[in-house]
Parts: C-alpha cells; sequence; structure tokens
C-alpha cells in the first residue's frame, strides 16, 4: 500500500502549479473581455472611459496595461502616443538614461501606476481614479522634449508642460467632468515641481500652494502623485524623496490649519434645498444685500464646509407609526440675508454649482454617518440631477451607499432623456441605493414617464398637499397618484404636513409616508421620537412636536 506522506510534495507541487495555471488562464480570459469590449464600445466614449479605468485600478495593471497598448484599438484611442521624436522614438521604446531612472520611460508610467496603490492617508475612491489617470499620462510629453546632449546625457526639460498639453487632448476625447480634466491636469503640471531638498522651503510651497488654489485636498493628492512617481524612480531617487515628502506633510499640516481666507461671520441662515427667507432680491434691505464679492467667497466657504451645518427631519410611516427615515438639509450660514435662486445662479456664473451640490451633498451623508443614536438608518438628500451625472466623486457616492440606505432625491431630472435617466437609475440601483424624484408636477414629467422609470419614491410638489383637505380636486390627484405609482413599487412621500387636518386627509386618500412641520420642524440633531409619533398619530387634538 502506498503511503499518502511520500508523495505528499508531489500533491503540493501539481497543486500549485495547476494554481498558476489557472491563475494565468483568468487573466488571460479577462484581457480578452476587456479587449472585446474595447472593440465593441470603441466610439463609446463614456464606456471606454470607464473601461481604461477600470484597467489603471486593477491590481494587475502591470500585466493588463503593456497588453492592452499593443491593440489597434489602443492606438485609435489614444494615437499622440505612437508618434515619434527626433530619435526615432515614441512613449513606448523611450530610454531615460538617468542614476535618477531604472525604467524606460513607459515602463515607469505603469510602474508609478502601480506604486499609487501605496499611500499613508486613506484616499477616496474618486481620488484614487483621478490620481491613476494622472500617472498614466503624467510622463507621456517626455518623448516629445527630449534631448541628448553629445555627451550621452538626456534631459526632459519641459515635459510636464508637453504632458499636460497632451493630457488635455486626450482627456477632452474621453468621458471627464470638468473638474476631473481639471484636477489631473493640475497634477501633472506640478508633479515634477521641488524635487530637491534644497528648494523645499516655505516661500516655494506656499507658491506651490497658490498654485493648487490653497486646496488642502489637492495638495494631498499631489504629494501622493509625487511619493508614486518616486517609488517607481530608483532607490536613491526613492530615498532622496522620503525627506521631501515629510516636508511637505509638515508644511500642510500648519499652512492649511492657519488660513488667512476671510471667514463671514453666522448671523442669519437659509436652507439650501428647501428654501426658508427671503424669496426675491426686492424682499432683502440694499444694507443686507451681498455683493458679488461676497457671495464669491460664501461660495469658497461653502465649497470648504466652512459655513456648512446640517438639520434633520423625519420622514414618518403611517402604518408602523414609526420613523422611516430622515432628509438632511444643508444649512447655509451668511452674515447678512441672500435669496436662495441668487446663490445658485452666481455658483452657476462661476462654474462651482456642480461642485457646490456635489460638496452638500457628501458633506450631509457625513454627517448622518456620525449619529448613534437615530430611529432609522435611511437618508434622503437633495442633488441636482445633472449635477450628479457628472459627478467627480461618484465612487465616493457608491461607497457611503454601501454604508448607508441612501435616497437621492432628484431636482431639476425635467427635460432629460428618459432613457438615459434610466441608466442612471439603474446605475444607483446597482450599488444599493434609491431614488427619489423631488418636487413632482405634471409639467415636468407624466404620470406615464414616472411608471416607466424605476424609481422608487415620488415626492409631489408641495403645492399638491397644502390646504388639501380643503380642495377636493388635490385629494383626487393624490390618490391617482397612488393607484398608478403603487403597482410599480414605487413610494409616494407626502411633504408639507403641517397640521392633523391634512395629515388625517392624506391617510384618507392612501397616503403612507410624510413630512412636514407636525412632527417637527429640521433641527441640528436627532431626537428619538418613535414614542412621540404614536401619540401624535393617535390624539384628537390637532397639535405638533415643536
Amino acid at each position: 500500500m502506498i503511503k499518502y506522506e511520500v508523495y505528499e510534495g508531489v500533491f503540493d507541487m501539481d497543486f500549485e502549479d495547476t494554481s498558476a495555471s489557472l491563475v494565468d488562464a483568468r487573466e488571460k480570459g479577462r484581457l480578452k473581455n476587456v479587449i472585446n469590449n474595447l472593440n465593441m464600445y470603441a466610439g463609446n466614449m463614456r464606456t471606454v472611459t470607464e473601461i481604461y479605468t477600470n484597467v489603471l485600478l486593477d491590481d494587475n495593471v502591470s500585466y493588463f496595461l503593456p497588453k492592452i497598448t499593443q491593440q489597434d484599438v489602443f492606438a485609435r484611442h489614444f494615437p499622440e502616443l505612437f508618434e515619434y521624436n527626433e530619435y526615432g522614438e515614441n512613449l513606448f521604446n523611450c530610454q531615460q538614461n538617468s542614476k535618477y531612472h531604472k525604467y524606460s520611460v513607459f515602463h515607469h508610467i505603469v510602474a508609478s501606476i502601480e506604486n499609487a496603490n501605496v499611500t499613508e492617508i486613506s484616499i477616496a475612491d474618486w481620488q484614487k481614479k483621478v490620481i491613476k489617470w494622472t500617472m498614466f499620462l503624467h510622463d507621456i510629453g517626455k518623448p516629445y522634449v527630449k534631448k541628448v546632449a553629445e555627451d550621452g546625457t538626456e534631459s526632459f526639460e519641459g515635459h510636464s508642460e508637453k504632458s499636460v498639453e497632451m493630457a488635455q487632448a486626450i482627456l477632452n476625447r474621453l468621458y471627464f467632468s470638468e473638474e476631473e480634466k481639471n484636477i489631473i491636469l493640475t497634477l501633472i503640471k506640478f508633479h515634477d515641481m521641488y524635487l530637491n531638498i534644497e528648494d523645499v522651503n516655505q516661500q516655494n510651497l506656499e507658491f506651490l500652494a497658490n498654485g493648487l488654489n490653497n486646496d488642502r485636498e489637492l495638495f494631498y493628492l499631489l504629494i501622493n502623485v509625487k511619493d508614486a512617481d518616486a517609488r517607481a524612480k530608483s532607490i536613491e531617487a526613492y530615498e532622496n524623496f522620503k525627506a521631501i515628502k515629510e516636508k511637505f506633510y509638515e508644511f500642510a499640516g500648519t499652512y492649511f490649519e492657519q488660513s488667512t481666507r476671510k471667514k463671514i461671520e453666522i448671523k442669519e441662515n437659509s436652507v439650501v434645498g428647501k428654501t426658508e427667507g427671503p424669496n426675491t432680491d426686492e424682499d432683502i434691505k440694499e444694507e443686507d444685500k451681498l455683493t458679488s464679492k461676497d457671495i464669491r467667497e460664501l461660495i469658497d466657504e461653502i465649497i470648504t464646509k466652512k459655513t456648512i451645518k446640517v438639520k434633520y427631519q423625519p420622514i414618518v410611516d403611517l402604518k408602523t407609526q414609526s420613523v422611516f427615515g430622515y432628509e438632511v438639509l444643508s444649512q447655509i450660514s451668511s452674515a447678512k440675508k441672500v435669496r436662495l435662486q441668487t446663490l445658485l445662479e452666481a455658483a452657476r456664473d462661476y462654474n462651482d454649482y456642480d461642485k457646490l451640490q456635489q460638496v452638500l451633498f457628501t458633506n450631509a451623508v457625513e454627517q448622518f454617518e456620525g449619529i448613534v443614536n437615530r430611529d432609522s438608518n435611511v437618508i434622503f438628500v437633495n442633488i441636482d440631477y445633472d449635477s450628479y451625472v457628472n459627478y467627480v466623486n461618484k465612487p465616493r457616492i457608491y461607497d457611503m451607499m454601501a454604508r448607508n440606505k441612501v435616497v437621492i432625491e432628484f431636482k431639476n431630472y425635467d427635460n432629460k432623456d428618459l432613457t438615459s435617466i434610466q441608466e442612471t437609475i439603474q446605475g444607483i440601483h446597482l450599488k444599493g441605493g434609491k431614488v427619489a424624484f423631488d418636487n413632482f408636477k405634471l409639467d415636468n414629467l407624466t404620470i406615464e414617464d414616472i411608471c416607466y422609470l424605476d424609481i422608487d419614491y415620488i415626492i409631489p410638489d408641495i403645492s399638491f398637499i397644502k390646504d388639501i383637505n380643503k380642495d377636493f380636486e388635490k385629494q383626487k390627484f393624490i390618490n391617482s397618484l397612488i393607484t398608478y405609482t403603487i403597482s410599480k413599487d414605487i413610494n409616494l412621500i407626502a411633504v408639507g404636513v403641517e397640521s392633523k387636518k391634512i395629515l388625517d386627509t392624506l391617510k384618507l386618500v392612501g397616503v403612507r409616508l410624510v413630512q412636514g412641520f407636525y412632527f417637527g420642524k429640521p433641527l441640528p440633531e436627532i431626537n428619538m421620537m418613535n414614542d412621540d409619533i404614536y401619540n401624535l398619530l393617535n390624539t384628537e387634538e390637532d397639535q405638533s412636536v415643536m
């Protein structure tokens, strides 16, 4: 009889060989799928960009990227990378003989993409995407500025500027938001600046910070870019960079905490998303109006989260008599009164509207995540539809949806292509999120449109709820809307519930989810109120929590 242990080592060896073969076969299969998809969607720049992004984010990018660059479809998407310089080199065979480099230009780029996974500071998924594309494009200009001296010494002076020029053409051709493009191009522009220890001083670093618009987040992203770049160079180059990196971190830790940007004193408030306060500029006294400079500063303060507070208002389930979820409202603080529409129009003029919407959204979810004691973990957050579609931080939202029960309340979704809206909704559903249409009116979309789309919640405009106890036509409309949507598993939320008479009417027409001042005004903290809700729903008196 053969003893098992005699053959144990052979079995182990066979197993390892088989495993290696399976891994290799799997990777080859994945590579084939990527190439097939690139060919299939070659003209769809949105899909093409997503495919290349996934390749750059892949842990095995050093296997995939070199092989993909050998495909005709890659040459069609990045033709400028195949042009030859005066030495007969392009990106893929350009050498860089230097004590600072151990790889050719392309090999260095691949190594830098791979090393971008190594960071001392945790970064969000959207930042990883930006850094990976930055590393892919940061040195593409090198072959086209290369100079070889008589003694054989090679130099690449001006390669950052050339890389920015080439990267801009590539990014414009692919599918990136304006903010993504600006961030990537800025990081490329400054990636090679101040890499000698003697140049890393207060004055130069302040100059660099100003070049990054004094954006703390962007400054730290640049450190990560420089670190990935240095790790892909020679050992000596990376050892030298370690001391430089420490000085960058030391500077950032003090400079951004002592920002001298003007603060706006907190006095008056207006809630963005659901407006409070003046409706028109004429309602504001002349001395209380913000100047254009004040508004510019206020927008900057919002984007840097210095004037944002959040408030929470419960959404009540009438069937279970408990809190179903919370709408999170962003409150902007200003020294003077400002009409919300004026602020948003100014943000559009400054090309900051999308960024403002994005900051308000992510800040709302982050603040909610920090609350432990609450009756529900369902969160409703409002955002402009176009701002979401163009969202540079979409992976960050996906992370949030994985941790929370997030309902994205879209506004300004009218006059959009229904197929495009449906694709957006499906993308949110795939990540575990849900979708609500806020301020629904019949001039936005028809009821048939709503039933076509896979939305989860519909929130009729508050005008349909106001005085509904006195208006039979409104009651018929809400009841009809419920009838249409219930078969599609769409929930209706009635907002603006300010009295028990309105509440009782909504019960009669079949509404289950309600929100309004009857249960409580938006507050900066969350009160555990399930017991209060039971009492409110079962009292004969017209009272409210507040």
